[in-house]
């Protein structure tokens, strides 16, 4: 379990910071302060506020509307303690998976800015960049600007992944544990639908008509060299798919191609096509069904899925040594100034 520490504010202000007494000891916390440390990565305030309204709705959504309409809704005892309780418990475990994964990210030399105030000032540049150009007359892709919520989650995806990357590459899998693996998961790797198909693929200016003759001759002849010395201006090519294993569910670009073969039976021509910009016709030369892909087709991606695994298992117990440190009363009075305003 974590080492979770309550720490005083009056004492740890050379960590925090967070608290100023005024008045008649109100205690107030700048949007800017730091009111956690996770992992020895700081969060302040406004990151921890916005957080906590990522997961309002799925606490909300827990109860009915006039409970949740009720004024003192977040502060009243329901079963698993108080809404509150409940959404700063989310709170501080997204938290701390996101600020591993800074730590992690820092110690395997990842350059990346993770923290908040850095994150907000790099998405304000990216914003203004986004609409010079645009006043400029440059074709900008995606957003026209980002809002910190979705800059933020972009940002820790992105080093997630790079993370992910790189603890797989310190990672080590035998072969034996790979069909191992193989043997226990073969559900996962059976095709619906396999297919192996004899492709006739040329440009749209050869012409339909120079097409329609080839799929007419692809009935009778399937060698692909035979039909390209009748046929120069057409490449032909056989193209093994399945639902588990084809292009087309990475681009999409060829999904047309795909849908097309999938319900062809052998010795099937259809018709020739449009397909990402070419024509394309193509003959069934094999068809199977609820067919076990062959351990030594998949080796290279069930390797790296199981790294990746590995890696995540990596992450996942650094999470749960964290240590996190924050005064409760500070979060306490933060999430009710959120969650009523």
């Amino acid at each position: 379990m974590r080492n979770r520490n309550r720490w005083k504010i009056l004492c740890m202000t050379t960590v925090f910071c967070a608290a100023a007494i005024i008045g008649c000891g109100t205690k107030t916390v700048r949007d800017s302060d730091v009111v956690m440390e996770i992992a020895g990565q700081s969060v302040v305030k406004e990151e921890y506020q916005m957080i906590l309204a990522a997961h309002q709705t799925e606490i909300e959504r827990q109860y009915d509307t006039d409970t949740v309409n009720h004024k003192d809704f977040w502060t009243t005892e329901q079963e698993g303690g108080t809404p509150l309780q409940q959404l700063m418990q989310l709170a501080e475990k997204d938290l701390t998976e996101k600020k591993v994964i800074a730590k992690l990210a820092k110690d395997y030399g990842i350059a990346a800015k993770t923290d908040y105030l850095s994150i907000a000032a790099e998405m304000e540049e990216e914003n203004g960049r986004r609409e010079n150009g645009e006043d400029s007359g440059e074709v900008v892709y995606g957003l026209d600007s980002f809002g910190i919520e979705n800059y933020y989650d972009y940002i820790y995806t992105q080093i997630g992944h790079a993370l992910t990357e790189k603890l797989k590459q310190e990672q080590t899998v035998s072969e034996e544990d790979l069909e191992k693996v193989y043997r226990e998961n073969q559900k996962l790797y059976t095709s619906e639908v396999s297919v192996k198909m004899l492709v006739g693929e040329t440009s749209v200016e050869t012409g339909q008509e120079q097409m329609l003759q080839a799929a007419e001759e692809m009935k009778t002849e399937t060698n692909p060299d035979v039909l390209a010395s009748h046929y120069s201006n057409i490449r032909f090519y056989e193209l093994a798919m399945s639902s588990l294993n084809m292009e087309e569910g990475k681009s999409g670009a060829y999904m047309q191609r795909w849908l097309t073969a999938s319900v062809m039976q052998p010795g099937e021509v259809c018709q020739p096509m449009g397909i990402g910009g070419n024509l394309m016709a193509m003959r069934c030369l094999e068809r199977a069904e609820q067919a076990v892909q062959p351990f030594e087709e998949i080796k290279g991606i069930l390797d790296s899925d199981v790294r990746a695994q590995m890696a995540q298992e990596e992450i996942a117990g650094e999470v749960e040594r964290a240590d996190v440190h924050y005064e409760q009363e500070v979060l306490h009075q933060i999430a009710l100034e959120r969650l009523q305003p």
